[in-house]
């Protein structure tokens, strides 16, 4: 009788074991999704890059979005992908790791006032630059593909409030204006209601190797044709 019992759990604990090992990591999970267990599950990406920030009078923006200022991060797509996904959180919550893009000012910053926050808004942009070779040649928005400003797949943020961001890209090969296709993206951090003063933490998700992240086109351009 026990090794019957034993025999119909162990299938159900290790559905649980997965979904629990599924929901931890970076918030921003994929389009990819299973029900398990009677839960909806979101597979994660296979690559995350993150952009921790903070935003205040004495930080100059890359840009403005709206009337307010705009942070930016740059992917270069070198083919067709499946999606890309982008999530934005204030305050921040994660410790930055290797290879994350951590503004100059941020741990100082974090450190003087920890406690501010704003509600974030986000942009992914496809850009007229197709030609690897002339990246840091620079740009203009060919088309404003997808935006967020509150959702409730992460966290509310100190208020209470849905305010963070998420927004997932997928990828229609059919169609031309909705295809993710060899070029260069712009992934745009803002605000949408409020002053913006504060510490954010931004994460890009994609699942195919190959794309490359930067904080500028200058810096990307390096790093998509360096050699080896």
């Amino acid at each position: 009788m026990k090794k019957g019992i034993a025999t119909k759990l162990l299938p159900l604990l290790a559905i649980v074991t997965l979904a629990g090992c599924m929901s931890t990591g970076p918030h921003l999970k994929s389009s990819n999704k299973e029900s398990i267990a009677g839960m909806e599950v979101r597979a994660p990406y296979v690559n995350y890059t993150s952009y921790f920030g903070y935003v205040d009078d004495s930080v100059t923006p890359d840009g403005k979005i709206k009337g307010k200022p705009a942070y930016y991060l740059y992917a270069w797509v070198p083919a067709v992908i499946d999606e890309i996904g982008v999530s934005m959180i204030s305050p921040a919550e994660a410790t930055p790791a290797e290879g994350d893009f951590v503004q100059s000012t941020f741990e100082a910053s974090l450190q003087s006032d920890p406690n501010k926050y704003f509600d974030t808004y986000i942009t992914l942009d496809r850009l007229n630059i197709v030609d690897n070779a002339k990246i840091n040649k620079g740009g203009k928005v060919l088309q404003a593909l997808n935006y967020n400003d509150d959702t409730s797949e992460l966290p509310a943020n100190p208020s209470g409030s849905s305010y963070n961001s998420l927004l997932r890209q997928v990828s229609e090969v059919s169609s031309p204006t909705k295809a993710l296709v060899r070029g260069v993206y712009r992934i745009s951090f803002t605000s949408f209601r409020s002053a913006i003063e504060g510490s954010f933490e931004a994460t890009i998700g994609t699942n195919v190797p190959g794309v490359k992240i930067a904080a500028s086109l200058e810096e990307l351009h390096e790093l998509v044709n360096k050699e080896g």
